[in-house]
């Protein structure tokens, strides 16, 4: 039972993720738009979450509680990073983010904000600087953010 409701719910995020993106539009970028993307990845996840709905197979051995928790952790900070983003700007969400994540994974606070630290701007620079993809180095809560 646990492999279908799953796969039910696997089904209905990815069909929403499949509708909701065929409003992207943007000024740049790929020819054939940027909901093609969300097609490509959303159709086969549809089918085969519909599979596990058709076909479940297996016994689930749900993860012990505090790995289980480690889990609903990481869902929090990736939605927060994805509610933060615009209004703080990438550098400082995906610094929260690296920071963040990687203490949920194990890591030491020292080691976790050393890291963050240098992948944040590094992936700014990346993206914005040398793939020319414009993101907002302040966000909208900042008086010059955009």
């Amino acid at each position: 039972m646990s492999i279908r409701l799953l796969g039910v719910a696997i089904l209905v995020i990815a069909a929403l993720y499949t509708w909701r993106s065929q409003t992207y539009t943007i000024n740049f970028g790929d020819v054939l738009g940027p909901s093609v993307f969300p097609l490509i990845v959303g159709i086969p996840t549809m089918i085969l979450a519909a599979s596990l709905v058709v076909f479940p197979a297996g016994a689930v051995d749900w993860p012990p509680k505090g790995r289980m928790l480690r889990q609903v952790a990481a869902l929090a900070i990736l939605i927060a990073y994805a509610w933060l983003l615009r209004p703080l700007g990438f550098p400082l969400a995906t610094f929260g983010l690296v920071a963040a994540m990687s203490m949920v994974l194990s890591g030491t606070p020292w080691k976790a904000l050393v890291l963050a630290a240098f992948v944040a701007p590094g992936l700014w620079a990346l993206f914005d600087q040398v793939l020319g993809l414009p993101l907002a180095f302040l966000g909208s809560w900042f008086p010059d953010g955009s």
